[in-house]
């Protein structure tokens, strides 16, 4: 497998199923905008050769700008229950 300039790793399967977590009311537009960012991780830009989504800064990368505090928390105490530390 190839060298990896990434730090955390969550199993892409594992992270897409994550967005059942948020409890909050949200617009059609900040639920748009969630949805975006999940499928785009989920679909797209995991690696093809093991199925992980690897990341440097779950905040920045995994969590989506619009949850609301307390969805946050949730949603980060959920993804940290899978992220496993690589490159050590």
């Amino acid at each position: 497998m190839e060298e990896r300039n990434r730090k955390f790793r969550i199993g892409s399967v594992y992270y897409e199923s994550s967005m059942l977590e948020p409890k909050d009311d949200y617009s059609q537009e900040q639920h748009e905008e969630i949805v975006a960012l999940v499928g785009k991780w989920s679909s797209f830009d995991f690696d093809k050769t093991d199925a992980y989504i690897y990341f440097d800064d779950l905040e920045k990368e995994l969590v989506p700008s619009v949850l609301t505090p307390a969805d946050r928390k949730r949603f980060i105490d959920y993804l940290k229950k899978e992220i496993e530390v690589v490159n050590e």
